[in-house]
């Protein structure tokens, strides 16, 4: 037998495990007759209004309706266990909790789940929340999932509460974690390729799921860091803005330069969100008047728009994330169909001209 066929036979068995699994935090709660505080109603009353019309919505509604029907959950585990960077949270009878995790094959391919033995194990004493999730430091999934389901739980928080965040934060992370009074002082890194033994675990249950959360959560948020940063609406010109993704990796548009004599006919002005601070974001689209760009995490910043602005949102294949969001907050919300430029699900793309020129002709005269 070859060094390479011994290698993936000992890779595979390395990664073998399936610890099981367990579904809804707050029952297993009970039963191990730990309290349970309910800091969120379900969501179901803000989503099913918003999902009409939309078929990728309504399929994802009814596919999570009971995630969607549980309240949010505030639950403290003695010696739960963080399992690796992306924060698995496996509780003291071994089962690995799936909430937090938004959808189970990616919970079940995970090398994190599937790893026998951690790298390294550690652990921490005291009280801790953790802020980690599947994509949690991601910026759309930051602002729609972590910081929703931090708003509720903080106030039940212990004034000793460390705060678990991966090893490299983001500079938006610890910036809006100073809107919620927590500096780097009280975050405590949490490395890849390691499994952190938690003295007393906080865990908060999702605010219905990623992609079909609370309007009135995001609200809350966008209205906490609008405060912290202050942003002088008044004293600035409302703006339309065309969010560019071309410092990204995917979803770029590939002929912007063929929209942005449109976007200037129009007045709008082109932002590259990368290269703003949380602070700049949060000004500038206070005083949005219209926002328009790719499919991607610059749409977020819809939060902090007034109620009722136009929406476009560029894409090329189905995506529910921005249209619930935009008619939870009010917005005029449309899609401009682009053409994929290659068969990737996150592909660049390419938009006629003149789509984006109807869209901008209902509602602005040049």
């Amino acid at each position: 037998m070859n060094k390479d066929v011994i290698n993936k036979f000992l890779r595979q068995l390395y990664y073998s495990a399936k610890p099981p699994i367990c579904m809804d935090i707050a029952a297993w709660a009970e039963e191990c007759g730990l309290p349970v505080i309910e800091t969120y109603p379900a969501v179901i009353p803000e989503v099913e209004p918003h999902i009409f019309g939309d078929e990728m919505a309504e399929s994802h509604f009814r596919f999570h309706y009971q995630a969607l029907s549980r309240p949010q959950s505030l639950v403290v585990i003695k010696n739960a266990t963080i399992r690796d960077g992306v924060g698995f949270v496996q509780l003291p009878d071994s089962q690995i909790c799936y909430e937090g995790n938004w959808y189970l094959p990616y919970l079940q391919e995970n090398p994190a789940y599937k790893r026998r033995f951690p790298l390294r194990w550690r652990s921490i004493k005291g009280n801790v929340y953790s802020l980690l999730c599947l994509w949690g430091n991601a910026f759309y999934h930051w602002f729609h999932d972590v910081l929703p389901r931090l708003e509720f739980a903080l106030p039940h928080l212990p004034q000793d509460t460390k705060f678990l965040i991966q090893d490299k934060p983001y500079a938006y992370q610890l910036d809006s974690l100073r809107a919620y009074g927590i500096g780097q002082d009280r975050l405590e890194l949490q490395p890849k390729s390691v499994n952190t033994t938690i003295e007393q675990l906080w865990f908060a249950s999702p605010i219905g799921h990623t992609g079909l959360g609370s309007g009135s959560a995001l609200k809350s948020v966008a209205q906490r860091l609008a405060t912290f940063f202050n942003p002088k609406v008044t004293e600035v010109k409302q703006k339309r803005i065309y969010i560019s993704r071309q410092k990204a990796k995917a979803r770029r548009v590939v002929n912007e330069e063929l929209l942005e004599p449109i976007l200037n006919e129009f007045g709008f002005q082109i932002l590259i969100c990368e290269q703003l601070s949380l602070a700049e974001q949060v000004q500038l689209f206070s005083s949005a008047e219209a926002i328009a760009g790719p499919h991607g995490a610059g749409l977020t910043n819809m939060i902090y728009a007034p109620c009722g602005i136009p929406i476009a949102e560029i894409l090329s294949s189905p995506a529910l994330h921005y249209i619930i969001m935009a008619r939870q907050l009010g917005h005029s919300f449309a899609r401009l169909k682009a053409i994929a430029t290659d068969s990737s699900a996150v592909g660049d793309m390419d938009l006629e001209p003149q789509k984006l020129k109807a869209w901008l002709q209902s509602y602005f005269s040049t």
